[in-house]
């Protein structure tokens, strides 16, 4: 246990996501190919993984990852007939699924950067306005003290 904690410390937090998308992918396309039947809705949770690569990456790679929920999903109900072909993914169903997938992945991976570059400029605003400070106030050390 020790041993899985140190090793979880020393990943960063977009690792950390990556990895846990990676498990919310295997999860839910399992659970599509143990209990995936017509109107039940557990496709939807792809978004989860998808929102998860998203958030630690970029748009791209979340609008890739979406992409790779509709391959899923479409595996797993295709499964049990073996019966997948392209144009399956031509469908309305599966048309729709890919737009949405997509975008979610898109968005999220946009406001995620766009969030970590706010954070970039604020630390820069930051290190900025300290540095102008040190150079406006006097050094103390090197000053004589006035009598």
């Amino acid at each position: 246990m020790a041993v899985a904690q140190r090793l979880l410390a020393t990943l960063t937090i977009p690792q950390r996501l990556l990895i846990a998308s990676a498990f919310a992918y295997a999860a839910v396309f399992a659970g599509i190919l143990a209990f995936g039947r017509p109107g039940l809705g557990l496709g939807q949770a792809f978004f989860v993984p998808v929102i998860l690569v998203a958030a630690a990456t970029s748009p791209f790679m979340g609008a890739l990852a979406g992409a790779g929920a509709l391959l899923l999903y479409e595996l797993a109900i295709h499964d049990r007939a073996g019966d997948l072909t392209w144009a399956d993914f031509g469908h309305a169903s599966a048309v729709s699924r890919l737009v949405t997938f997509v975008a979610v992945g898109a968005l999220t991976g946009f406001l995620a950067r766009r969030g970590r570059l706010e954070e970039l400029v604020e630390i820069a605003h930051g290190r900025l306005e300290d540095a102008t400070l040190e150079e406006a106030a006097p050094d103390v050390r090197t000053e004589p003290l006035a009598r």
